[in-house]
């Protein structure tokens, strides 16, 4: 990378004691596919610097994609600094040996865009082998980053990523309207084309040709691995230092209490091999390291950044992620839910009569900071006797996670990676199953 983030640092250390230059150079490119066309094939490069300083005590930030005028980046942090925060953090120095992360695979970038757009072909004509009338999406990118921080206390750290990304799509419309089917997945080495999140996508799209119908009720819930962040959101959104300092967190004073079924951890681990998130260390310059949120259902930690740690008075966990565009802030990096002891075929054959989530719309009308969730099913199942009867529609599943996460049913031994996240699927009773007539 080049010099100009040292270059803005200097003109920084010229009128503030304490500054931090954070830059992103990198490469996007892409293969879109719609509607059972070949629709635009891109490439993209990117680079940016975001500058923090701290001016008589307070916080000021500013960032730019133009380079070329150092002190105007400065001055735009410095006038900034008036309306900002309390600084309430050391900048790091030179950490020990960080930890040693691969996340970088240069076979990445070697993958072509005439490769991609082979990949989506393909998957093309699976979709329409399978049915002509399908309409086959598809969106196939790489990315490669090389990511830089240096500070006013010597810290110059640098590192590259690499990330490879499918995701497909089929749809077709019917007698009971839109049926809509989607598969993704996401790693830091190159991916073996489509192939196997289209069968995917196809199966399930074969699985709900048939319609169930639904009623209200209060009903056990399986959620499928691409699902279960419905159940995770409200616990991340209140283990983030900035909620738990403002005193809007569910989580305050619950450290070492169980919150959750005691089959229930949850890892926040940026030191996996390749995964979407991994890193030797965050935007900040603290040194990643697998961080147990909750062990055993009991509550372990929460994610602080430098900031958030020093205004609540604890060490940084080494979650403090950002942009070159954006002020760090409490954020997780590649999320791990342990695995359980049961099948999943096992604790669908255990369903009398339940729902099978696999993709929810949105975040419906949910009060996250209060644990509710509230989402439309956009993909789900109804199991009667142990076995999928058929797909239900106009639906909406509901409950309030830290009930719902103290009546797990099972969790499943089997895992899928589900972008950044690591997810069994989970079978909690009690949900409410609200359907429309």
């Amino acid at each position: 990378m080049s010099d100009e983030a040292l270059q803005i640092l200097n003109e920084a250390q010229k009128r503030f004691d304490h500054a931090e230059v954070f830059e992103q150079t990198g490469e996007t490119r892409s293969v879109n596919f719609e509607s059972n066309k070949l629709k635009r094939v891109s490439a993209r490069q990117y680079r940016g610097v975001g500058l923090r300083i701290v001016r008589d005590g307070r916080i000021g930030f500013a960032s730019t994609t133009d380079l070329r005028d150092p002190r105007r980046l400065v001055e735009m942090a410095a006038e900034s600094a008036q309306f900002g925060e309390q600084a309430k953090f050391q900048l790091p120095g030179l950490p020990d040996p960080l930890p040693q992360v691969l996340t970088e695979d240069p076979a990445v970038p070697e993958v072509s865009l005439d490769d991609m757009v082979t990949m989506g072909r393909e998957g093309l004509e699976m979709s329409l082998a399978a049915n002509a009338d399908y309409l086959f999406f598809a969106d196939i990118s790489t990315k490669s980053e090389a990511v830089r921080l240096v500070n006013s206390s010597g810290l110059d750290l640098e590192h590259n990523k690499t990330d490879m990304a499918l995701e497909v799509g089929v749809e077709t419309v019917t007698d009971d309207g839109l049926l809509e089917v989607s598969e993704f997945k996401t790693w830091g080495q190159p991916l073996n084309g489509l192939t196997d999140i289209t069968r995917r996508a196809l199966d399930k799209m074969q699985q709900a040709s048939v319609v169930a119908p639904a009623r209200a009720e209060q009903i056990p819930v399986l959620f499928n691995p691409k699902a279960v962040g419905n159940l995770l959101r409200p616990i991340l959104l209140a283990l983030s230092g900035v909620l738990v300092h403002k005193g809007s967190s569910r989580l305050i004073g619950k450290m070492n209490e169980r919150i959750a079924d005691e089959r229930l951890d949850l890892l926040d681990d940026a030191t996996i091999p390749f995964a979407p998130q991994s890193a030797p260390a965050d935007n900040e310059g603290v040194p990643t390291r697998p961080t147990l949120l909750l062990e055993k259902g009991v509550l372990k930690s929460y994610l602080l950044d430098l900031q958030t740690a020093g205004l609540l008075g604890m060490q940084p966990t080494g979650h403090g992620y950002r942009s070159y565009a954006s002020r760090p802030s409490p954020s997780r990096s590649n999320l791990v839910v342990g695995s359980g002891t049961d099948s999943y075929q096992d604790m669908m054959a255990g369903l009398e009569r339940g729902l099978i989530v696999d993709q929810t719309l949105g975040s419906g009308q949910s009060n996250l900071l209060a644990g509710e969730f509230s989402v439309n099913v956009a993909l789900g199942f109804l199991v009667e006797g142990g076995k999928i009867k058929g797909r239900v529609k106009d639906c909406m599943v509901a409950g309030n996670v830290y009930d719902l996460l103290n009546q797990v049913e099972g969790i499943s031994r089997e895992r899928q990676w589900v972008g950044s996240e690591h997810m069994p699927a989970i079978c909690v009773r009690g949900i409410k199953l609200a359907a429309g007539a």
